[in-house]
């Protein structure tokens, strides 16, 4: 049967909405395959994004393969070989561990240098970009998609065959296409501020944990010769609804915590604590329809455990290519023929999100807070004493190893062993201290009354707490269950 297309003038083949590292490395490889790219950006590059600025050694392989790691910007970044882990008056410096197959350690590259250099390679590839303009509405239609932005005061069309979200956290593309805001559930809160003259070293990254803000981590991540990103990253509802509070929250935490403020010394800020919100993934929202797909933050490529989404914005905007390509070869960018994309994001990314989502869903319930930070003692202290599993911890944080290394029943197994010495250690030392076995006794059981009187105040809450944790044990089972 003979198919009659309406002749249409496209200014493009794909227009993506927002210019960061996933939208700018998504128009460069679509360039370089000459499908013509439009990216749209609100703001003008260069141009700050508010960020941890950690880049890890898989995101780094994906810049280097676009030629970032070529650039004098990219060799004068903070190379990161090392990690401290801190709980109270606890702490151990782990050695980062490098796979042959990664170019590259970690590396502290602000966003407003890191973009601009996605940015140039995309512009060099040949992608056209809109800057200081915002997109305010678009229509699918059959055969194409019309986008509006506003540029000054004036109001401009495009007219695609795809349309890209890759407009972060609160997409507008995701807004009208799935109806809805991002669920608070599947949120992060992150607060940063930039410090000069700290103390070293240049390479290690710094990571605090609380029961203050617990499922959430503060950190120091040192920037250039003596400068320093201080953040905090908190599960949206466990965090102080009043945006007052919660910086006074970081604020508090730097000026009391003495590791930090050891590691800070005499180091200043050199700008007011901003905050930017994090949504990662769900897997109900859908990341394709007909003729729009989403990459990056948009999609909400965000491991929940690490916070990291840089690593995600560059290998979804790699995925994303492949699909598209084939696409306009067939010239058919309906659901079914974006499906592909789907199913790799699924395939590569889902049961690690899956595991590391049911992680931070058990810190959720601040009740039993006690029991969390006896558990990082725990493995603090197996890092101490076993460099791999101290590197299989830091690589999952980092984001070089998936989450689900941690199911592994040696990995287990190791946790249960640190904490049965751990406990044989308390009683040897407690066997000639009585009175002290004593009094930790009274202690124990006066925190486990506090937590059952906590328990008894909202039940329903509690219940509620327990039905997600059972929603997302059966994710990961299910993911187990199936090999990968």
């Amino acid at each position: 049967m003979i198919q009659i297309r309406p002749k249409i003038d496209f200014d493009c083949d794909v227009l993506i909405v927002g210019g960061g590292p996933a939208g700018s490395a998504l128009a460069h490889h679509l360039s370089k395959i000459n499908i013509k790219t439009i990216v749209v950006e609100a703001e003008r590059f260069p141009r700050d994004k508010v960020c941890g600025d950690g880049v890890s050694p898989i995101a780094l392989k994906e810049l280097h393969d676009i030629g970032i790691t070529q650039t004098e910007a990219f060799k004068k970044a903070n190379s990161i070989e090392k990690v401290g882990l801190f709980l109270n008056k606890d702490q151990t410096f782990i050695q980062l561990e490098k796979p042959e197959t990664l170019p590259f350690h970690a590396r502290i590259i602000p966003r407003i240098e890191l973009d601009y250099m996605v940015y140039k390679a995309a512009k060099s590839a040949g992608a056209q970009f809109i800057e200081n303009a915002r997109v305010i509405d678009f229509k699918v239609s059959a055969h194409k998609v019309v986008t509006t932005y506003k540029k000054g005061a004036s109001e401009k069309e495009i007219t695609s065959k795809l349309i890209v979200g890759a407009d972060g956290s609160r997409s507008l593309v995701g807004r009208k296409l799935r109806g809805n805001m991002p669920d608070p559930a599947y949120q992060l809160l992150g607060l940063r501020s930039y410090f000069k003259n700290v103390n070293g070293p240049k390479n290690r990254v710094d990571v605090y944990f609380s029961k203050v803000n617990f499922p959430g981590i503060y950190w120091l991540f040192p920037k250039g010769e003596n400068g320093a990103n201080v953040g905090m990253a908190m599960v949206f509802k466990t965090c102080p609804q009043q945006a007052s509070e919660v910086r006074k929250c970081f604020s508090n935490f730097i000026e009391s915590n003495p590791d930090l403020k050891k590691r800070l010394g005499k180091g200043k800020a050199i700008e007011k604590i901003q905050g930017w919100p994090i949504t990662f993934y769900n897997s109900q929202n859908p990341i394709i329809s007909d003729r729009a797909m989403f990459i990056g933050e948009a999609a909400g490529l965000i491991n929940p455990l690490s916070g990291d989404g840089i690593q995600y914005a560059v290998l979804s905007a790699r995925w994303a290519s492949v699909e598209i390509k084939k696409c306009s070869e067939q010239n058919d960018f309906s659901y079914a023929a974006l499906a592909g994309y789907q199913t790799k994001i699924e395939s590569e990314l889902e049961y690690d999100f899956a595991l590391s989502n049911l992680l931070v869903q058990f810190g959720r319930n601040k009740t039993l807070s006690p029991l969390w930070m006896s558990f990082l003692k725990i493995l603090i202290a197996r890092c101490k004493e076993d460099p791999k599993f101290a590197g299989t911890i830091a690589g999952i944080f980092e984001g070089t190893y998936p989450s689900y290394k941690a199911l592994r029943a040696e990995f287990i197994l190791k946790i249960a062993m640190q904490a049965g010495i751990d406990a044989n250690s308390y009683i040897l030392n407690r066997a000639n201290q009585p009175a002290q076995f004593v009094k930790d006794g009274s202690q124990f059981a006066e925190t486990s009354k506090d937590i059952l009187i906590e328990l008894s105040k909202d039940p329903k809450a509690h219940l509620g707490w327990l039905a997600d944790v059972a929603g997302k044990t059966f994710k990961v089972a299910k993911h187990t269950l199936n090999g990968k």
